[in-house]
């Protein structure tokens, strides 16, 4: 019967610093010609860092800071990774014998669904009953290879959304935001290094001391959820590492039925294409848990963290500062924290990739990435920086508020207007933030930057504002050569304009900001 090691078998597609493109094992990453993954859809490639940086958390984990910078400097042996590797040699077989990797340890007696239900696009089982499958169209996907069905299974118990009546979301819920800190875009780093950032050192309560399913659910009988028990699976209950490895659907691969050909995801031949699974539902039900790769909200009410997810129109600079640092009541990802306490060197600079999947429920409505900066003055505990900059979210967050309120007055509103007030206000924003850093023992100098940031984003929304209101931007001054329903219209849209810019000077953020200059109110 079909069976592979993922530690051993060669199904990683990478791409080299001169440009070819090859298969490698887990522990080649070290290979220092290695620039990236090589996948093509974006969620694999997303899946895939996930995927190793796991396996190094869970086997190779550093006992602290000074051992991290050790491999960071001098680099990492690829036999010190086969053996570390190797503790997971039973949870990373993959195939038709039991246990095997992200597929349920019993026998399934479920539905049997076509392959292409692994990725998160496709069309549910009630949209196929109901033929409502009209913009990503059943068989698509037909047969897959087992290199691509191992990535997509991963990818779907890692991502998974709410899939109907008793089939569980993932440990962070469905869509998880996941943040990775990357070397600069233009700074050639090898792969290894932006796995290395990304992996912590984990205290002796956190550290696996065994490899079996407590950490890796799929290696014993699933703990499964079905009413009216609806049996959680909390934290305590686990190890710390099986946040890498959540596995809440019940999924078995069918090896019997392979057929010979060319996958339909990467192309390549194989005489062991997948055409079809089972799959059952009430399997693990995750609660409470935190991914050390996603950031989270804190729940006001019952103090429970929630993962923050994919939403629509992306991530903007407004949900930058809780991506790299604590705001309002979202709190960083914890690889994220630990690098700023880690405090790499000032002059090795740094960006935050978001990336994760936009849900409407069960559907997949987009995929979304995304490059932050991340800014080494931001963890200076004696700083105020940072305050500085929650200031000036909060200015930006009602100035959209102001002018949401005026287009809605003139019956202009667009479902636009939000995501392009966040999208063509971010240079601005970002160069304000680097100004304020080198403005950052200037006192005087912060709120004259604060002053600029009000005067952009009363520029912004005034400009808008006429473009919309005033088809010729002189009518507002021509009342005089028109029929009365027209003055009547101008007039109104003349009173809407100057409500906006009351409105906005009344903002109390706009009065915390020091008199160093006259704001100018068009």
């Amino acid at each position: 019967m079909f069976s592979l090691s993922l530690l051993n078998e060669k199904w990683i597609p990478v791409i080299h610093f001169d440009g070819h493109v090859s298969k490698i094992k887990p522990s080649q990453i070290v290979d220092e010609t290695i620039f990236d993954f090589a996948y093509f859809r974006p969620d694999f490639q997303g899946a895939t860092y996930q995927f190793l940086i796991g396996l190094l958390q869970t086997t190779f984990s550093p006992e602290d800071d000074d051992e991290w910078f050790d491999c960071w400097h001098d680099g990492i042996l690829q036999s010190d990774l086969d053996e570390a590797f190797a503790q997971a040699k039973l949870a990373m077989q993959f195939g038709a014998t039991k246990p095997a990797f992200m597929q349920d340890f019993s026998k399934l007696d479920g539905t049997k669904v076509s392959i292409s239900g692994l990725l998160v696009e496709a069309p549910g089982e009630n949209a196929l009953k109901k033929n409502t499958d009209h913009f990503i169209k059943r068989d698509f996907v037909n047969a897959i290879c087992p290199h691509c069905a191992a990535i997509a299974l991963f990818t779907l118990q890692t991502n998974a959304p709410s899939g109907g009546q008793g089939h569980r979301v993932s440990l962070r819920g469905g869509g998880p935001i996941t943040t990775l800190l990357m070397p600069e875009l233009n700074k050639p780093t090898p792969l290894w290094k932006k796995l290395w950032l990304n992996v912590i050192p984990l205290d002796e309560d956190d550290k696996p001391r065994q490899f079996d399913e407590s950490i890796f659910p799929w290696l014993n009988t699933t703990k499964t959820s079905e009413p009216p028990k609806n049996f959680s699976l909390f934290p305590e209950q686990a190890n710390y590492c099986q946040a890498f490895w959540g596995m809440p659907r019940r999924i078995e691969l069918d090896f019997e039925q392979t057929k010979q050909g060319e996958c339909d995801l990467c192309g390549e031949a194989s005489s062991q294409l997948i055409t079809q699974y089972q799959t059952k539902n009430y399997g693990i039900q995750y609660q409470h848990w935190r991914h050390p790769l996603t950031p989270y909200r804190i729940d006001s009410k019952i103090g429970v963290p929630l993962a923050i997810k994919g939403q629509q129109g992306g991530l903007v600079y407004r949900d930058w500062l809780g991506m790299i640092t604590k705001h309002d009541n979202i709190e960083a990802a914890k690889v994220v924290i630990i690098n700023e306490a880690r405090r790499l060197k000032n002059d090795e600079k740094y960006r935050l990739w978001c990336f994760g999947f936009d849900f409407d429920n069960m559907k997949a409505r987009c995929w979304y990435e995304h490059n932050f900066p991340v800014y080494p003055a931001l963890t200076d505990p004696n700083s105020d920086v940072g305050e500085f900059i929650s200031l000036a979210l909060k200015l930006s967050k009602n100035t959209i508020q102001i002018l949401r309120n005026a287009m809605t007055t003139i019956n202009k509103q667009s479902s636009t207007l939000d995501t392009a007030y966040w999208k063509e206000t971010e240079l601005a924003f970002y160069q304000f933030v680097k100004q304020l850093i080198e403005q950052k023992d200037n006192p005087d100098g912060r709120f004259h930057l604060l002053s600029n940031w009000a005067n952009t984003l009363l520029e912004y929304i005034t400009q808008i504002y006429d473009k919309a209101a005033f088809a010729n931007p002189d009518d507002k001054m021509v009342v005089s050569h028109v029929n009365l329903n027209d003055k009547m219209v101008v007039s109104k849209k003349i009173s809407a304009r100057e409500k906006l810019l009351r409105d906005f000077n009344k903002l109390k953020y706009i009065k915390s900001i020091k008199n160093t200059e006259y704001l100018v109110c068009g």
